[in-house]
C-alpha cells in the first residue's frame, strides 16, 4: 500500500513564539510544519516547493501578509494554494474582505483557539487535497480522451441489447467517412452486410466477456471495409475496438491467387520435365546412333581403302571422326547438365581427403609426367559424394588441361574457413584469363579460349556451379592471363 504523502504547511510570523504556539496546535504525524519569519523568506519557500497550506500572519514588518498573499496568488506554482490570515487587531469587516480580495481562504483571530484552529487546518487541508486529486483526475480522463481520439482504431461504446453507438471516436472518419457525431445513436447494424447482420444478431443474444469477429462495413461513399472487431463486454455495453484489415484481406487474396498459379505452374512444369526427360533419352539413342555409324563407316572406308586414299582425303576422314568424336562427347555433357538440374542430392559427412586422393591419383595417368600436385588438408562437411567428386574431377581436369603447356605445370588444391562456410579452391599456373570476361566462365558453351588451342565442350563449368548452388554454395574464379587461375567454390559449415 502506498503511503500518504505529508501535508505541507507554511506557517509565516515575524514573531517566534506565534509560530511555536501553531506548532503545538497544529504538530501531528502526517504534517511537515515549516517556519519563515519575513515575507521574503515565505516567498521563497513557496516558489520553490510545493506547500499545501500556508497561514500567515497580517501584520509584519516590511512586506505585510497581504503583499505576499498578492505575490503567491498571481503565480502559477502557487495559485491554487489555500491561505488562512492570522490577526489579532484587523477584524472589522474593511480588513477582513481585503483579506479575502487578496486570496485568503479564512481567517484565525488571536490568541487562537486550538480546537478551532485545528478545525479549520483540518479542512482546508482535506479540501486542497481533494481538489488536487480532482485535478490529477481531469487531466488523466484528457490524456486518454486524446489517446482515444489519436488512435487509428475505430474505438466505441454499443449497447449490447439496441446496437447502437453510444460513444465513438474520431477514427470513425477515416475509417467510414462518418463523424462521431453522425455515428452516434445510429445502429452498428445500418454499417454491415446482410451476412455481417445476421452473425451481430447472433453474437448479441448470449453474454460473453470478451469476444472477437470480422466483418465486411460499408463507408459513407459506398466503399468496403474490412474491419476485425475485439469486444470486452461489461452488463449491458460493448467496449469496442475495430481495426481496418482491408488491406491485409486484399494481400491473402493475392497470396491465395498467387499459390493457384503458383500450383499450376508447377503442374506445368512437371509436364514440361517428363517432355525433357523424353526428349533426352531420344538425344540419348536416336542421335548417338548416326554419329557412331559416321565415325564407324568413315574408319571402315580408311581401313578398307587405305592404298587408295590420299594423304588429303585420309585428312578429312580423320577431321570427320573427330567431329563425330566430338559431337557425341558433347551429346554427353548436355545430358550430364540436363540430368543434373533434375537429380535431387543427399547430405552425409564427407572426407574431402579421400575424396580428392583417388580422384587426383586417376588423373595423373594421363596427365603430363612433369606436374606437379600440392594438396592442402581439406576440411570436411556434408553433401553428396558422387556430386561433389564430379566437381572436382572437372575442376582439376580443367586445370591440367589449362595448365600442360607450361615447363613445369603446378596444381594446388586447398581450403580455407569462413564464418559459416567452407571455400575450396583449386589453383593453378596455366594459361589464365582476362577477369573482365569471368562472368561467362560458367555459362553453358562459354569458353575463353578457342577449340584450336585447348579442347573441351564448355559445359563442364556449368555442370559445377549448378551442382554447388544446388548443396547451397557459390562458385567464382581469379586470374590472369597467361599467368594461371584459381577457381573456389564454397559449402554451408555443417557438423
Amino acid at each position: 500500500m502506498l503511503k500518504q504523502p505529508e501535508d505541507q504547511i507554511l506557517i509565516v510570523d515575524d514573531k517566534v513564539n506565534n509560530i511555536y504556539a501553531l506548532e503545538q496546535i497544529l504538530g501531528q504525524p502526517g504534517r511537515n510544519l515549516i517556519s519563515a519569519t519575513n515575507g521574503n523568506e515565505a516567498l521563497k519557500v513557496a516558489l520553490n516547493q510545493e506547500i499545501d497550506l500556508i497561514i500567515l500572519d497580517v501584520q509584519m514588518p516590511g512586506m505585510d501578509g497581504f503583499e505576499v498573499a498578492q505575490i503567491l496568488k498571481s503565480n502559477k506554482r502557487t495559485s491554487e494554494t489555500p491561505i488562512i490570515f492570522v490577526t489579532a487587531e484587523l477584524k472589522d469587516h474593511r480588513f477582513v474582505m481585503k483579506g479575502f480580495e487578496e486570496g485568503a481562504i479564512d481567517y484565525l483571530y488571536k490568541p487562537l483557539n486550538p480546537e478551532i484552529t485545528e478545525a479549520k487546518v483540518s479542512v482546508l487541508l482535506q479540501l486542497h487535497r481533494q481538489q488536487r486529486e480532482l485535478l490529477e483526475k481531469n487531466l488523466a480522463l484528457e490524456n486518454y480522451a486524446l489517446l482515444i481520439n489519436n488512435s487509428a482504431d475505430l474505438i466505441c461504446i454499443i449497447n449490447a441489447e439496441t446496437l447502437l453507438f453510444e460513444e465513438v471516436n474520431n477514427a470513425a472518419f477515416s475509417l467510414l467517412g462518418y463523424t462521431a457525431q453522425e455515428m452516434k445513436n445510429s445502429s452498428l447494424l445500418e454499417y454491415l452486410s446482410e451476412e455481417g447482420q445476421s452473425k451481430i444478431k447472433e453474437l448479441s443474444v448470449e453474454y460473453q466477456s470478451t469476444f472477437s469477429f470480422e466483418t465486411l462495413m460499408f463507408t459513407k461513399n459506398g466503399e468496403h471495409r474490412f474491419v476485425s472487431w475485439n469486444i470486452v463486454q461489461k452488463k449491458d455495453c460493448w467496449f469496442a475496438n475495430g481495426r481496418d484489415i482491408t488491406r491485409q484481406k486484399k494481400a491473402d487474396f493475392e497470396i491465395k491467387q498467387l499459390n493457384i498459379n503458383l500450383e499450376r505452374n508447377v503442374a506445368q512444369l512437371q509436364l514440361i520435365n517428363k517432355e525433357l526427360e523424353s526428349f533426352s533419352y531420344s538425344v540419348s539413342h536416336d542421335l548417338r546412333a548416326p554419329l557412331r555409324s559416321i565415325n564407324g563407316y568413315a574408319q571402315m572406308i580408311q581401313d578398307d581403302h587405305a592404298q587408295s586414299l590420299n594423304e588429303e582425303a585420309n585428312r578429312m576422314f580423320n577431321v570427320i571422326r573427330k567431329n563425330a568424336t566430338k559431337m557425341g562427347t558433347l551429346i554427353d555433357d548436355l545430358l550430364s547438365f540436363s540430368r543434373m538440374g533434375r537429380k535431387e542430392i543427399t547430405r552425409v559427412p564427407i572426407d574431402f581427403n579421400k575424396l580428392v586422393e583417388p580422384i587426383v591419383a586417376e588423373l595423373k595417368q594421363t596427365a603430363p609426367e612433369n606436374i606437379i600436385f600440392t594438396i592442402h588438408p581439406l576440411p570436411g562437411t556434408q553433401g553428396d559424394p558422387s556430386l561433389l567428386s564430379q566437381v572436382f574431377v572437372n575442376l582439376i581436369s580443367n586445370a591440367i588441361k589449362y595448365s600442360a603447356k607450361k615447363e613445369i605445370p603446378h596444381i594446388e588444391i586447398g581450403a580455407e574457413i569462413r564464418d559459416e562456410e567452407l571455400v575450396y579452391y583449386v589453383k593453378d599456373n596455366g594459361a589464365g584469363f582476362d577477369m573482365q570476361y569471368a562472368h561467362k566462365l560458367f555459362g553453358v558453351f562459354q569458353r575463353l579460349h578457342g577449340s584450336d588451342e585447348f579442347e573441351g565442350t564448355g559445359v563442364g563449368l556449368a555442370i559445377v556451379q549448378r551442382i554447388i548452388v544446388k548443396h547451397g554454395g557459390k562458385v567464382w574464379a581469379e586470374g590472369k592471363s597467361g599467368e594461371g587461375a584459381t577457381f573456389y567454390f564454397s559449402l554451408p559449415k555443417t557438423n
